[in-house]
């Protein structure tokens, strides 16, 4: 029998940094105070061993006190399991010692519009309830709604705004202008040191610092990038290449048979992963107490205990693209039949956004 469980610290060694993972190479200079001019502030930090040199390194805006950083999503669409690395990224801050804080950006998600306001309060309490209840993260969260009404927070944005200080964007609408001067301010506005960031480019994520400026702007944190099922940055996904929480067995059957998978010893395509092997690293091997049955080329079943040797049976033409999604699907199956088990009743794939 399959067992789920919170993430925990037991589990997380079990995604290993090797020579064979399919995560960028972690760079070799850590970020400098922030108060030492002219330095590029950015980090791609992969591995709980990143994150504990990482934070030392970090500024604090509190003398003796551990760095404050932020995570920031915008409820918009359903919760997927595209972003289960992400989340077991944060998990290793916070082990690493940060004090940190998920910004559930509901106002920014009203601002985009094609979603009405009971929906994404509803989506919200998902997002919350799968990130502390289901992911067991052990983070301080906090809605855009609880402090982005109050008149210091209307003041600093309306100076933001009338100083054109938002982000860069080709959008021209006001909405849009405000919601991007929001995502400047709210890591000032809470006090925080250092921003969790997806490097693929532009999300609804905050980027509230000019990497050549110091002053009291936070420091980014930049992640390795987050795919879809075909293999793509998320930042190119749609509702059919997303698997969320709430998927049935018909619609999760057909995102995983679709999923992008080349044989051993095939190339893969420029800028795309083996979508498989992704999420049997982030949305399996994290979240199992027992071995992971696979069937083999050969005949008969081996059972892992590590996503890497089942990366390396996978390599050596040991599972075909077709085994590894059986396998792909039934762990995901009874991951997802566990979550949904003790989901509220929450908007699900049908009114899914654009993002």
């Amino acid at each position: 029998m399959i067992h789920y469980g919170l993430l925990s610290t037991p589990g997380l060694p079990r995604v290993p940094s090797s020579s064979t993972s399919s995560s960028p190479p972690r760079p070799e200079g850590l970020p400098r105070s922030r108060k030492e001019p002219g330095i590029t502030h950015q980090h791609a930090a992969a591995s709980p061993a990143a994150y504990a040199a990482l934070i030392p390194r970090l500024p604090s805006s509190s003398h003796g006190s551990p760095p404050h950083t932020l995570w920031s999503v915008s409820p918009l669409a359903p919760v997927h399991l595209g972003l289960d690395k992400l989340v077991i990224l944060q998990t290793w801050l916070i082990e690493a010692g940060a004090e940190h804080t998920v910004l559930l950006a509901d106002l920014h998600a009203a601002l985009c519009g094609g979603v009405t306001p009971a929906a994404i309060e509803r989506r919200a309490d998902c997002y919350e309830y799968y990130l502390t209840q289901v992911c067991g993260m052990s983070a301080t969260i906090v809605r855009g709604s609880a402090f982005q009404h109050s008149p210091t927070y209307q003041q600093q944005l309306a100076r933001l705004l009338d100083n054109g200080t938002t982000l860069r964007t080709d959008a021209s609408p006001e909405t849009l202008a405000r919601a991007a001067a929001m995502q400047t301010l709210d890591p000032r506005f809470l006090g925080v040191d250092a921003v969790v960031l997806d490097q693929d480019g532009p999300t609804s994520l905050p980027c509230p610092v000019d990497r050549h400026q110091g002053g009291d702007r936070p420091i980014p944190i930049y992640t390795p990038p987050l795919y879809c099922t075909t293999g793509r940055p998320l930042c190119e996904s749609t509702p059919h290449t997303r698997i969320t929480i709430h998927d049935n067995q018909h619609e999760l059957a057909r995102k995983v048979k679709q999923m992008y998978a080349p044989p051993a010893g095939h190339t893969l395509a420029q800028g795309s992963v083996n979508a498989v092997l992704e999420y049997f690293r982030w949305s399996v091997f994290p979240w199992v107490t027992d071995a992971v049955p696979v069937h083999m080329t050969d005949g008969g079943y081996a059972f892992f205990t590590s996503y890497a040797d089942l990366e390396l049976a996978y390599a050596t033409g040991g599972i075909q693209p077709s085994d590894a999604k059986t396998a792909l699907l039934i762990m995901l199956s009874a991951r997802l039949q566990k979550i949904q088990a003790h989901l509220p009743s929450l908007p699900g794939p049908a009114s899914d956004a654009a993002r």
